[in-house]
């Protein structure tokens, strides 16, 4: 069977639900029709009810069908991500999932200043290197990849086993607004200044300090996200 028919099944099914071809609680057609629907063989077709059941996103009842479950009920969060992108405004996305990185990354850097190791504060520091180094040069992918692991290193840092997996699903989700901001040579360098901040008040065991420099972080990054989305870049 060939993954990219899987992968389109998924992406069609998925984009049926958000147009509301396909509403919360509705039955799908039976194993034909919905093979129909997506345009492929039914074998195809089960896998992919199969991939967006494991995803939370459909519940299969034996003897009555294949339902559409409602969102708070999905567990995968790229999958939800692209649907509400496909109903909301993509400044209205970007600013639910800043919220999401605020609760989750504030807190973590009141833990990080509690927690970190000589060896922590070594790992922040190659990561803030590594990220003006690659926005110097232009190597936009480079600086994205060192963002995101300086951030990962706070969690790291926090000594909290949980948090890298309840982050981790955010990343293909955050990846979008990222590469738009880090483009901007403005916000690359703003960046790199609230990251100082932030690896200054870890690095002294400041809980308080840490914390209000990240709400800070967050903060800017959501007016850069604004200013990313402005009618003109719109075109």
């Amino acid at each position: 069977m060939r993954r990219d028919l899987v992968t389109a099944g998924i992406e069609k099914l998925v984009n049926a639900i958000a147009s509301g071809h396909f509403s919360e609680g509705q039955a799908l057609p039976g194993e034909q029709g919905l093979a129909d629907f997506l345009e492929v063989s039914r074998p195809t077709m089960r896998e992919v009810v199969r991939a967006l059941a494991d995803r939370g996103v459909l519940e299969v009842v034996h003897g009555r069908g294949t339902f559409v479950l409602p969102r708070a009920q999905w567990r995968d969060v790229e999958t939800l991500v692209e649907v509400w992108r496909q109903v909301l405004p993509q400044s209205e996305v970007d600013e639910r999932l800043t919220e999401v990185r605020r609760m989750i990354e504030v807190g973590s850097c009141g833990h990080a200043a509690n927690n970190r190791t000589t060896k922590d504060i070594a790992q922040l520091e190659a990561c803030l290197e590594r990220f003006s180094e690659a926005a110097a040069a232009g190597d936009l992918e480079a600086a994205n990849r060192a963002d995101v692991d300086f951030h990962n290193q706070i969690l790291r840092a926090t000594k909290n086993p949980f948090l890298m997996s309840v982050m981790r699903p955010l990343e293909g989700a955050l990846a979008e607004s990222r590469r738009r901001t880090t483009a901007d040579p403005e916000v690359r360098a703003r960046a790199d200044w609230h990251h100082r901040e932030i690896l200054q008040a870890i690095s002294a065991g400041d809980a308080e300090g840490a914390k209000n420099a990240m709400r800070a972080h967050m903060n800017q990054t959501w007016e850069d996200l604004r200013g990313s989305d402005s009618p003109c870049d719109r075109g």
